[in-house]
């Protein structure tokens, strides 16, 4: 008998010694990114203004908000750069909880123009959003460009002018 436990034990340890190691939510990040949250009635957190944010920590943001929307489908990061400015959030929130994603950085354009605090996303229109105390506060989408020439260059992002 103690010879069918020792095989047993032989046969089965290979099997422990392969199961995954590390930290579970690195490997699981991708599906987090396009987490689907339309059954949360409003954003799980939203952004609050803080006065103290560089140029430089309002650009990342504004990069960070482009990927999450438009590249990412993350709607937990994207209303996390929105502030609560009215009910805007709680408004278009059923319309990006489930973390479709609207292009890739190929076939889009990101941009933050330092001077007038404004961020813009190219994919099939063009969106443009004014930022306050690091945090999104307003949004445009009629007839808006990119402008040329104004983008603000990120150490590890390329930007189209």
């Amino acid at each position: 008998m103690q010879l069918l436990f020792s095989l047993v034990a032989a046969v089965l340890a290979p099997i422990g010694l392969a199961a995954p190691t590390g930290d579970i939510s690195l490997r699981n990040e991708q599906f987090s990114k396009r987490e689907n949250l339309c059954n949360l009635s409003a954003p799980p957190a939203l952004c609050q203004p803080n006065p103290n944010i560089t140029i430089e920590e309002t650009a990342q943001r504004a990069y960070q908000f482009y990927r999450a929307f438009v590249v990412d489908g993350d709607p937990r990061k994207m209303f996390s750069l929105i502030d609560s400015s009215a009910s805007g959030p709680n408004v278009i929130w059923p319309l990006f909880c489930s973390g479709n994603k609207i292009g890739t950085e190929q076939n889009t354009a990101w941009c933050f123009d330092a001077s007038t605090n404004m961020s813009y996303a190219r994919y099939s229109t063009t969106d443009r959003w004014r930022w306050v105390g690091g945090c999104v506060h307003e949004h445009w989408d009629v007839g808006e460009s990119i402008p040329t020439g104004k983008c603000y260059k990120l150490n590890s992002t390329t930007t189209t002018s």
